[in-house]
């Protein structure tokens, strides 16, 4: 059956080598990195919202590559079950969870666009009740509808003629995805160009644009406006919005070229080297790999991620400041207070409900009576 069917290397090494790894390495990264998202010193701002749902997609895609891998992106398949599941599933929830995660940079994007360029507007947005969840709930729906067609529009099939449907012992199934039917009728060069419009380019567009503007805005030293308590906090969020806008755009450049200029169907494309296969292998690893690239972002340009993950690893014992996300520590202010007369100090509270064993340390700010206020003086 499908074991005696010959694929050429090229195949075999980016569907059973190269692409295993990285999937392997985007479970293990995006997983850690949701779970020190959700912590309760980073979930706390509106913003890491969108970080959470990002990781969220990076990791479904991971997750659902895996068929891909395993039928060698349909070539090899054991099973009507396994071809009908490629065939209507394979590709296509990969396209979903990869079309949210790019809206949901663009919609961060924008709001960094809008808290930089316009920061009167911004924060009136801001303060509509679930604007982030009402977003992306909008945002996934619209992502599932735009390639249902696509999931429908699917089957699998024998390519022996003399074995019943269901059997199939003497030839191969073959999956015939959505992307191959709806190639033939002008409604499908219609809707192809909307598709295309839709998940890439308008997405792309925008996003060059907004990130365009950021560049220019932090050339011009518009992030200390009016609304940023924490300056540097939101110079490293909008740099590391940069950085995975543009990630995005490099890594998915070679899927691009080859889905705009060589896509073709080729009645040998398993067996046979060609080198818009090899194009289309490179494509799908860089693919890939930009699921991978926002963990180490995150890690690598904000402190109060990157010091939540060293206490997740085990590598940093001790407590954790609560943080705002973005960057700016809220014991800053304290500190900056103490040395102008102010120190910490705990104080313990009895609780409400009558326990008498129920104490919660309340941390207030209260005067230091060590250091002489000489601005109270006459």
């Amino acid at each position: 059956m499908n074991d005696t069917l010959e694929v050429d290397v090229v195949h075999m090494v980016t569907y059973r080598r190269v692409l295993p790894f990285l999937v392997t390495l985007g479970l293990v990264t995006n997983l850690v990195a949701l779970v020190v998202l959700c912590r309760p010193s980073l979930r706390h701002t509106k913003v890491n919202g969108y970080l959470i749902v990002l990781t969220v997609c990076d990791l479904l895609v991971c997750i659902f590559y895996i068929p891909v891998i395993t039928t060698i992106t349909g070539c090899v398949h054991y099973s009507y079950i396994d071809a009908l599941y490629f065939a209507h599933f394979g590709w296509t929830l990969v396209g979903v969870f990869q079309t949210t995660g790019i809206y949901t940079i663009l919609w961060l994007s924008l709001d960094r666009f809008m808290a930089v360029w316009m920061y009167d507007l911004y924060p009136r947005i801001q303060q509509k009740p679930h604007v982030i969840r009402n977003r992306m709930l909008v945002t996934a729906i619209c992502c599932l509808a735009i390639h249902v067609v696509y999931i429908i529009d699917a089957g699998a099939e024998c390519t022996s003629d003399v074995d019943h449907h269901l059997d199939c012992k003497h030839g191969r199934w073959l999956s015939i995805s959505g992307y191959v039917l709806s190639y033939s009728e002008q409604w499908h060069k219609i809707y192809r160009f909307f598709f295309s419009l839709v998940i890439r380019w308008i997405p792309s567009t925008l996003l060059l644009g907004f990130n365009a503007g950021l560049v220019v805005g932090v050339a011009r030293g518009r992030l200390s406006f009016p609304s940023a308590s924490h300056p540097n906090a939101e110079r490293n969020l909008v740099t590391i919005t940069i950085c995975i806008t543009f990630s995005y755009i490099f890594f998915s450049l070679p899927i691009v070229v080859y889905i705009t200029a060589f896509a073709s169907k080729l009645e040998d494309r398993c067996s046979g080297l060609h080198a818009k296969e090899i194009l289309r292998a490179v494509g799908n690893c860089f693919q890939l790999l930009e699921h991978i690239v926002h963990v180490f972002f995150m890690a690598g340009l904000n402190s109060a991620f990157r010091k939540e993950l060293k206490v997740f690893l085990r590598l940093d014992q001790s407590t954790v400041e609560k943080e705002n996300y973005v960057g700016g520590t809220i014991g800053e202010e304290e500190v900056s207070r103490r040395g102008k007369g102010y120190q910490l100090t705990p104080r313990l509270e009895r609780s409400t409900n009558g326990t008498a064993g129920n104490l919660r340390l309340d941390h207030s700010v209260t005067p230091n009576p060590s250091i002489r206020n000489t601005m109270l003086e006459p």
